[in-house]
């Protein structure tokens, strides 16, 4: 008997043992630093030693894929056309890029080290110089994609300007992009052209064209010329910059492109709204936040910076997507993440101080941070205090049951479920937090507790069979902390 309850304890040591050593790590992730590829100040390896020195594990480099304006004058657009360009992966070359990344992973070890890249799907123009009133739309209207680890997923990726991604297949269709070749024989009619007959001196039949047709077939040649460099490649394109705002369509298109690439994508800064000047032009883009309810199967949001206010606030668009997926109106949730969006302007060390997302993985690896990104196990911190927050557990569990769910993930219940906070806090002395309790877009509690706290909650009210979910908003000293969602289906007690 003595030795059953030794075995018993020994057992029970071990295997308490195993599950602490399967906790999962938490993993502190930069994401949305441009490096000097595109618009950023830094170099890649600068970067990532400013981010190794602020205590980051993970970094997501975005650099912008294309930055390309084209401005056509028709009919012509594509040869009577300013261009204008600046550094970008697509210049840089993608195949190079992702070899460089490669490389500085290898020579790195300690850090993973993920590309991505900030997209502009869409901009198209309005005005015209004319009435000096010439402006570019929605070219701030920002996507975040990481995951794609191909150089030719990222050549080919659709957006304005950029004619290898938004080609359509070849088709019957596109003969009709070759008229020009009737403008061309008709050219080469009125040059052939006689106008009247004679014989010479000798009795030798001669003929003569008038100038007339030699100066029209010689004006059919070259415009017939000039349409066919314009019309070449000879495709027609899933949309362009010349035909206004055509809504939400070049936005779908790039993410739907992005997920049959198995790649992640993130709206970047959704309530920012930009005005600027650049020459004689002026760019413009508005608040576009409710093109997250317009668009579907994107990957998640950034809260911070520029997404808290009407996003992510209580009650806001983020739980009205949240309340779509538990309702079966939407295929996947939208997770929010932090996004620092850092190219040129300020220190990165203090961008670094004042946010970051954390990701729950089992091992740090790339393939671990981007399950992690792709699943929702992660919450974001903001604020000068958010490097010495540490959310140690949020779960939902069962109150008759053992078993508990996290951060993306879903928990079947029969009874009440059950929600555990711990959190700790690094300053060496007590803190008040205010932690909210969020339920499908309503607060069901206000929880104040000193750190390090530890809650346990039992929810009374989620009564109702159904799917719904939970998600806190944690405030303290310098700190504001979002987490992902923990989705719980109450089920039917036979």
């Amino acid at each position: 008997m003595l030795i059953k309850k030794i075995v018993t304890a020994l057992f029970l040591i071990l295997f308490s043992q195993k599950l602490f050593a399967a906790e999962l790590v938490q993993v502190p992730v930069a994401i949305q630093i441009s490096s000097k590829v595109s618009d950023g100040k830094y170099t890649i390896p600068q970067i990532l030693s400013i981010c190794r020195d602020q205590g980051f594990k993970a970094v997501v480099i975005t650099d912008r894929d294309l930055m390309r304006w084209e401005y056509g004058i028709w009919p012509l657009r594509n040869i009577l056309k300013k261009t204008v360009e600046d550094g970008s992966v697509i210049k840089y070359g993608a195949q190079r890029y992702i070899r460089e990344f490669k490389e500085i992973q290898k020579i790195n070890p300690d850090l993973v080290i993920i590309p991505g890249v900030e997209s502009a799907p869409f901009y198209f123009w309005q005005g015209d110089l004319i009435h000096s009133n010439l402006e570019i739309r929605d070219w701030h209207k920002h996507i975040i994609t990481i995951g794609l680890n191909d150089a030719r997923e990222l050549e080919n990726l659709p957006v304005a300007s950029n004619r290898l991604g938004l080609a359509k297949p070849f088709s019957l269709k596109n003969l009709i992009l070759f008229w020009p070749i009737i403008l061309l024989a008709a050219g080469i009619f009125c040059l052939g052209k006689r106008t009247c007959d004679y014989k010479n001196e000798l009795g030798e039949q001669l003929a003569t064209g008038s100038k007339s047709s030699q100066r029209l077939g010689m004006l059919l040649i070259v415009l017939a010329i000039l349409f066919l460099v314009n019309n070449f490649p000879f495709r027609f394109y899933v949309f362009d910059q010349y035909r206004g705002d055509v809504g939400i369509k070049p936005y779908q298109n790039y993410i739907d492109y992005v997920k049959r690439h198995s790649g992640l994508t993130f709206w970047a800064h959704p309530e920012a709204r930009n005005v600027e000047k650049e020459g004689a032009v002026s760019i413009r883009t508005e608040e576009h936040s409710l093109d997250l309810l317009s668009s579907r199967d994107y990957t998640g949001f950034a809260v911070f910076f520029e997404g808290f206010k009407t996003v992510g606030k209580i009650s806001g668009i983020w739980d009205s997507l949240l309340k779509d997926y538990c309702a079966g109106k939407r295929n996947s949730p939208a997770w929010a993440i932090g996004a620092l969006s850092f190219d040129s302007d300020g220190n990165l060390e203090d961008y670094l101080k004042d946010l970051r997302t954390v990701l729950l993985v089992d091992v740090l690896n790339q393939e671990e941070c981007l399950k992690a990104l792709k699943t929702g196990r992660m919450y974001a911190a903001l604020g000068k205090n958010s490097s010495k927050f540490t959310l140690n557990k949020f779960s939902v569990s069962d109150s008759q049951e053992g078993a508990d769910k996290i951060m993306g993930e879903q928990l079947n219940v029969l009874k009440k479920p059950q929600i555990r906070i711990k959190a700790d806090f690094l300053n060496g002395q007590p803190q008040l937090f205010k932690i909210k309790l969020i339920r499908s877009g309503k607060l069901v509690n206000t929880f104040e507790a000193t750190a390090p706290l530890d809650i346990v909650y039992l929810d009374e009210q989620a009564s109702e069979e159904g799917s719904f979910y939970y998600r806190l908003e944690i405030q303290g000293p310098d700190v504001l902390v979002i987490t992902n969602p923990i989705f719980v289906k109450k089920l039917k007690q036979r």
